[in-house]
């Protein structure tokens, strides 16, 4: 998979509405079905797991996430009521892997109020902050597969000292 374009040359904001961040998403996935492979980029599949994670969010639990850093209250909220299994469902279903859709949705909130941009590293998928990867989807897999108690608010709020430092 192909790098993404930088944070400047990015064509949306992070910090756009649910529904610019679904027309700029879609645009894209036409023009990669119509035959434009160069725009199918590791930001654009993480943009779609996160566009996923909120619809299916609002379907399960009827709660509203944005990229707004209010959210991230409510993101933990979430994968509170998913990691105690209050919504029956496989986390591993084929068409919703719940803990990756998870960690790009924790992604695009750090990149949308901290900053950075999605990079496949040689690890996986991670955001790159000043040259710091965070990995999200492996604190996503921890929260809700490994049973871990890592807490999804105090963990944005650890990532956000990284742009501090």
């Amino acid at each position: 998979m192909k790098r993404l374009e930088t944070e400047g040359s990015r064509q949306f904001s992070y910090n756009s509405s649910t529904e610019v961040l679904e027309k700029y998403y879609t645009g894209q996935l036409d023009l990669v079905k119509k035959g434009n492979t160069d725009l199918a980029t590791l930001e654009l599949v993480m943009l779609g797991n996160t566009l996923d994670f909120i619809s299916f969010i609002k379907k399960a639990l009827g709660i509203t996430l944005d990229t707004k850093e209010k959210s991230v209250e409510v993101f933990e909220e979430v994968m509170d009521a998913l990691s105690r299994g209050i919504i029956n469902v496989n986390l591993f279903d084929k068409d919703i892997n719940i803990p990756r859709k998870a960690g790009a949705y924790l992604g695009a909130l750090i990149i949308a109020n901290v900053g950075g941009e999605w990079v496949d590293t040689s690890n996986g998928p991670a955001v790159v902050i000043d040259k710091r990867e965070v990995y999200v989807l492996d604190f996503a897999d921890k929260r809700l597969i490994s049973g871990s108690e890592l807490n999804s608010a105090e963990y944005y709020k650890a990532v956000r000292t990284l742009k501090k430092l």
